[in-house]
């Protein structure tokens, strides 16, 4: 399976739950020079520190069921094997590190999904800019870096000050970090449920 997945026609996009989200956004605009110069090293490569460190989230959240059954069974050894998930989970925030940077929290309210974002700026951008963007999603701190076409760019107003609400296609997105992003939105939506539910019982 390849590393990364470039936009494919409408047809065969595959369709992906949306939900807003608050996260921590950053981007840049591109030129077509720089844009292509990108594509031979995509953000998210299994061998950059975000693609290593979703990797590792992968590999935690796969076996964490696995995890629990042995905490049942004994004790001890569940206890030894949280301890070395524990290890790998500092692991993954050393390897991101220098992504983190001085990130308190959210920045961004959004509109999410696999295929893409929506939110509001301040700044129009033109419809095929091309965008580098990094998001970090919350609680867990997930890292993901993708390439990006803007696919609108709506005038509106907030506030009465003029802004827009952009929306943004992954034109280049590993999959891995594509997984991170789904499961993401399903586990957000998840919780917003239980947490209607409590309240209504």
């Amino acid at each position: 399976m390849s590393a990364t997945t470039p936009g494919a026609p409408q047809q065969e996009r595959r369709k992906f739950f949306r939900i807003d989200d608050d996260i921590y956004l950053e981007y840049r605009r591109l030129d077509e020079d720089d844009y292509q110069q990108r594509l031979k090293h995509p953000p998210g490569a299994r061998q950059d520190s975000s693609g290593l460190a979703l990797q590792l989230h992968s590999l935690t959240t796969q076996s964490s069921n696995i995890l629990s059954q042995i905490r049942k069974r004994d004790p001890d050894v569940g206890q030894y094997l949280a301890i070395i998930d524990r290890k790998l989970e500092l692991l993954t925030r050393a390897l991101l590190g220098a992504q983190l940077g001085n990130i308190s929290g959210p920045n961004t309210h959004v509109n999410l999904s696999g295929n893409g974002l929506a939110f509001l700026s301040s700044e129009a951008l033109e419809r095929d800019s091309k965008l580098e963007l990094r998001l970090m999603l919350f609680p867990g701190n997930t890292v993901v870096n993708s390439l990006g076409r803007v696919i609108h760019c709506l005038n509106g107003r907030s506030g009465g000050a003029p802004s827009y609400r952009i929306g943004v296609e992954f034109t280049h997105l590993a999959e891995i970090a594509r997984d991170a992003l789904v499961r993401h939105t399903l586990e957000l939506q998840s919780a917003r449920l239980r947490q209607r539910k409590e309240k209504g019982s």
